[in-house]
């Protein structure tokens, strides 16, 4: 017989050890920006803002091809933005994830839609030359001239944004891997 203070259920297990710590390789705040990881973070950034800003200087002749590019160079530009936020302020001390194992994933899927976005735009560029209307009259291109020059520079850092994306996956792969 158990005495009357002992009981047969064991107590209550505490719920925050069954939480693992996050695993953060990266450090928080504004070291973030001296690392290799941030600065290349930064120039995905920079050099996305500029995609995102040329293809919208354009008409949009084929809406499929560049809307893709569009969709694809301001989603990844936002979550760009997120995830060095998450750092520079520090709440990826506080959030149980993997976040090397999310870094990899996230600049992984991106360097993948990015590349993506690349060759779609440097495929419009290529369409320079082909009228806009086969059965038309008169002979106006899919892109002017001007819009030709601003195609070939959205498609160069589209190209640019995506080996940044490439060498953040990486970066994050080997942070991973060790």
């Amino acid at each position: 017989m158990l005495p009357r203070e002992a009981s047969s259920m064991p107590p209550p297990p505490n719920p925050a050890a069954y939480f693992p710590p996050p695993r953060v390789t990266l450090p928080s705040g504004l070291e973030i920006l001296r690392t290799y990881s941030g600065a290349v973070i930064f120039l995905e950034i920079l050099f996305g803002t500029i995609v995102w800003i040329l293809v919208a200087a354009t008409q949009i002749p084929l809406p499929v091809l560049q809307g893709w590019v569009m969709f694809v160079a301001v989603t990844s530009w936002f979550l760009s933005i997120v995830f060095l936020c998450v750092f520079l302020f520090g709440y990826a001390n506080r959030i149980a994830v993997n976040w090397n194992q999310t870094d990899f994933l996230f600049h992984g899927t991106t360097f993948v839609c990015y590349f993506g976005a690349f060759l779609l735009q440097a495929a419009t560029t290529s369409l320079h030359h082909f009228p806009r209307r086969f059965n038309s009259t008169t002979q106006e291109k899919i892109l002017s001239d001007h819009e030709y020059n601003i195609s070939i520079a959205a498609s160069i850092f589209a190209f640019a944004t995506a080996i940044c994306y490439g060498c953040s996956t990486a970066l994050a792969l080997r942070r991973w891997r060790l």
